[in-house]
């Protein structure tokens, strides 16, 4: 499995709407749909076409924000132009978990949503936002701010507020419920890392009266060692040893894992696995891997999925 990245910031492409849980697999199924008759030929083209409303079920609007979310959780791979590393995990080849039903698939799919950087804010305000701060609190002007300071230092063109806004709203509503009305019970129950709670509304407000947030870094109980060491060796593929700050400000990060929380998944890691092992020698804490093959990895989300089914 190739490590995607992609280079440089992105902002909106989708179109204002939030990730809908059931969008991922029909995207999916789409992008590999070949009908010449109604002009699909397989791949991202089909998300271009006409016949995409009907075959989705959704207006053009929400196509191209389909389109736009599939790649950003690496369910379709642009760069090579077919069925992406996580669409592997949980809907075809590995097909773990097809209807999202585990918890360990939500922690992949937050993880995949940062580490392919597709869609830039996650990755922005959940990791490298709070990298240099004490407080895990936060509010749009200060991380509509802070994005332009980001896309200033990237020497890329600017960014309108206006789209800085949209993308803040989206990242909000992929992780905080709304509150409750007729309206809002079907994205509640459609939007899928809600679940895990990773930005919490503090019910305050700043002196702008705006919402004040809080990422909710913790021991995050609800995330086994086998998704967390999966996610840690298709992070630092082909690397044999890693130090314990590299993984606090990414995988850990990625997944508001405490330091506490961190140092215990590590633990809990190296015990049922030899194939970790942390190391602790003159104040350098680093994770050496031994035998951590293509096969270990799939041996890793194989026995999550076995001891949460």
């Amino acid at each position: 499995m190739s490590n995607l990245r992609f280079s440089g910031l992105r902002f909106s492409g989708h179109d204002t709407f939030h990730c809908r849980e059931q969008w991922l697999l029909k995207g999916l199924q789409l992008v590999g749909k070949k009908d010449e008759q109604i002009g699909f030929e397989g791949g991202a083209s089909n998300l271009k076409i006409n016949a995409a409303i009907p075959e989705l079920g959704v207006g053009k609007n929400m196509v191209r924000s389909i389109s736009h979310w599939i790649r950003a959780f690496n369910i379709f791979d642009e760069e090579k132009n077919e069925t992406g590393e996580l669409a592997k995990i949980l809907f075809k080849d590995l097909s773990l978990d097809p209807y999202l039903e585990n918890q360990g698939s939500l922690w992949l799919m937050q993880y995949y949503l940062c580490s392919t950087q597709y869609a830039s804010i996650f990755k922005l305000i959940i990791c490298d936002y709070f990298s240099d701060k004490a407080s895990l609190e936060f509010s749009e002007s200060q991380i509509q701010s802070f994005l332009h300071r980001e896309i200033e230092n990237n020497k890329q063109r600017a960014v309108t507020d206006k789209t800085l806004n949209s993308d803040f709203k989206v990242f909000i509503k992929t992780y905080v419920s709304p509150k409750k009305n007729i309206k809002t019970v079907e994205d509640d129950f459609n939007t899928p890392l809600l679940a895990l709670n990773l930005v919490l509304n503090t019910g305050k407000r700043n002196e702008r009266n705006e919402v004040i947030y809080r990422i909710n870094r913790t021991t995050q109980d609800s995330l086994s060692p086998e998704i967390f060491g999966y996610c840690l060796l298709r992070e630092f593929e082909g690397e044999s040893a890693i130090d314990f700050d590299k993984i606090r400000t990414s995988v850990a990060a990625y997944l508001c894992l405490s330091n506490e929380g961190l140092e215990t998944i590590i633990d809990e890691l190296q015990e049922s696995y030899p194939q970790f092992i942390y190391k602790d020698d003159a104040g350098i804490r680093q994770i050496q891997f031994k035998g951590t093959s293509e096969k270990f990895k799939v041996k890793l989300l194989k026995r999550h999925y076995e001891l949460h089914s």
